[in-house]
Order: C-alpha cells, then sequence, then structure tokens
C-alpha cells in the first residue's frame, strides 16, 4: 500500500511540473511581462506601446506592459535584472542603465542585463516655457549672465536627463536649479505650469508640448541638428563640445537562452520594418537606428565608457 501511494505521489508531482515548465522551441507560450521602468506617457513608455502589436503579432506571444517607476529607472530596471532567466521578462535600456551604475544608486551593473537590441537614438532636447524673460539659446545665457536663475525639470534622480543637465551646466558653466519628477511627461506637465523654467528630455517627451507652443526648444545636444526640431541649434553650433544622445531597445535579464534571443531579435527586426511603427518614431523626433548581437554589445561597452565616467563625476 505504501509503495501505491508513493507510486502516485511522484506521478502526481511530475504531471504537476510538466504543467509549469516551459520551453525554450515553443517560446513564448504565456504572456511576456514588459517593464517600462518609467511612469505612462513618457519616451520610453511610448516607444514600447508603438512597439507592443509588432512584436506581439512576429513573436507569436502576448506582451503585457507594466510601468514600475521610481529613483530615475533603478526600481524597474532592478526588478527586470532579477527576473527569471525564461525571457518572460523584458525592459527598454537606456543610458540610464550606465547614469544609475556611475551614481551608484543601485546594486546591480548594466553587464546585468543581456542586451537583445537597440532599437531607436534620439539627442536631448533643452525646452523652455513660453511665458519667460528668454526664449532662445543667446538670450537665455544673457538672462543667466545678469542674476537670473534657471530651474531645470528632468526624469528621475539618476536618470540619464538628470546627469546630461549636470553636465550640460558644467559645460556652459551655469549653476542650474534641477528638479526631479517621476517620469518625463510629469516633468513637461512642470514646465508647462511654470514649476520649473525649463526641461531637459528627449523629442519623444516633448513632441506634443512644442507643437502646441507650450513649451520652445532652445537647443539640442546631438552631432547634427534633431530631425524634429531642424531650426533649433545643437551645442556645437553654439561653440561647446558638447554631444550626446539616448538611445532605447530591448533587454532582459542576463543568462536568457540564446534560443529566446534569437527569436526576440527576429521579432524585432521585423518589428522595426513596419511603416506605421517608422511613421511613429519619425513624428517623435528620433530615427530608427537598430543593432543587434556583436555590434549591439561593442555600441553598449562604447556608451558605457562615456556615461559611467561623467555620471561618477556627478557623483563627486
Amino acid at each position: 500500500m505504501k509503495k501505491t501511494i508513493i507510486a502516485l505521489a511522484v506521478a502526481s508531482a511530475t504531471f504537476g511540473f510538466s504543467q509549469t515548465v516551459f520551453s525554450d522551441e515553443n517560446y513564448p507560450e504565456r504572456d511576456i511581462e514588459f517593464i517600462v521602468p518609467y511612469g505612462p506617457g513618457g519616451g520610453s513608455d511610448n516607444l514600447v506601446r508603438a512597439l507592443q502589436p509588432k512584436i506581439e503579432e512576429a513573436l507569436g506571444g502576448t506582451l503585457v506592459v507594466r510601468n514600475i517607476s521610481g529613483g530615475g529607472g533603478a526600481v524597474g530596471y532592478n526588478r527586470a535584472v532579477s527576473a527569471d532567466l525564461d525571457g518572460y521578462t523584458v525592459t527598454t535600456p537606456n543610458n540610464a542603465n550606465f547614469t544609475l551604475e556611475g551614481l551608484g544608486n543601485v546594486d546591480f551593473a548594466y553587464t546585468d542585463l543581456e542586451y537583445i537590441a537597440r532599437v531607436v537614438v534620439e539627442p536631448y532636447v533643452f525646452a523652455s516655457g513660453n511665458s519667460l524673460e528668454w526664449d532662445d539659446f543667446d538670450s537665455m545665457m544673457e538672462y543667466i549672465d545678469e542674476g537670473g536663475r534657471v530651474s531645470v525639470g528632468f526624469s528621475g534622480v539618476g536618470s540619464s536627463t538628470h546627469v546630461t543637465s549636470v553636465a550640460i551646466g558644467d559645460e556652459l558653466g551655469v549653476n542650474f536649479q534641477l528638479v526631479p519628477y517621476d517620469g518625463g511627461s510629469a516633468a513637461v506637465s512642470a514646465a508647462m505650469g511654470g514649476h520649473v523654467d525649463a526641461v531637459l528630455l528627449n523629442p519623444s517627451d516633448i513632441m506634443s508640448a512644442t507643437q502646441g507652443g507650450r513649451l520652445i526648444p532652445i537647443f539640442s545636444t546631438g552631432e547634427t541638428r534633431a530631425s524634429a526640431y531642424p531650426d533649433t541649434p545643437n551645442l556645437k553650433e553654439e561653440g561647446y563640445d558638447f554631444v550626446l544622445d539616448q538611445w532605447r531597445g530591448i533587454a532582459a535579464p542576463k543568462g536568457i537562452s540564446q534560443e529566446v534571443e534569437d527569436k526576440w531579435v527576429e521579432a524585432v527586426k521585423e518589428a522595426v520594418e513596419d511603416e506605421d511603427f517608422r511613421k511613429f518614431v519619425e513624428e517623435s523626433g528620433a530615427e530608427v537606428q537598430p543593432l543587434y548581437g556583436d555590434e549591439l554589445d561593442e555600441f553598449v561597452r562604447r556608451t558605457a565608457e562615456v556615461m559611467i565616467p561623467i555620471a561618477q563625476d556627478v557623483q563627486e
């Protein structure tokens, strides 16, 4: 009788196990959690939601987008890094991966993520409210030279917009009053409401506000002028040796299988060719510049070597 009970228990356990284990070959077999480490409405959130239906179609699965904000991305990234290595949790990396590490705000390193794809690249844009004493770069610098103080909002302590704001202030020799917000959309709302003078964000964060005349683009940080703001100079044109772009992509916790990563790469390659998606990216002021595999790994390494020291200097 005892042997029969043991046999039934083993059979039951085996059956239960087979119900919860998923194979890489049949991936995806359940919903995939896509963590956006910022609040709704910002550049990362908008990109993920524009990609979502294209990825779902190409991958043959369902993405559940979750906004987990806090700490300039630290809270959401920590959850992603700590997730199971089964491919059912992904996130959207950007320069914050490096700045959070450089500031010492997280316990993980950028190398704890498996970078699947770079999707878009965009510059940072400094934009002001529309009711200030200044409305372009020269008049802003004149205002500051005469003793004016400029308050600048950005998306979270430790975010790349935080570190870049500090770096720009150092480059210009300006002591900005820096004000963190829980995501790009919150910073934009603050600037439109007059709670801060300006914001340092990406084109996708400020597009609707600038199109509506509620914010005025003052300068950008790209190698060339931002495609969305052809009449707005970059810092190089203003005589400063400062060039820095944001990027956004897809990553998973380090250690997912090569088979799962390959399926994601193929899905992203298909998704970024979609005409509607490309139109969305163009209208948001970014550019579709996908990278995968070794080229992506090299890009991530080079960008980390630039961003982490900047963040460390800010910390000091």
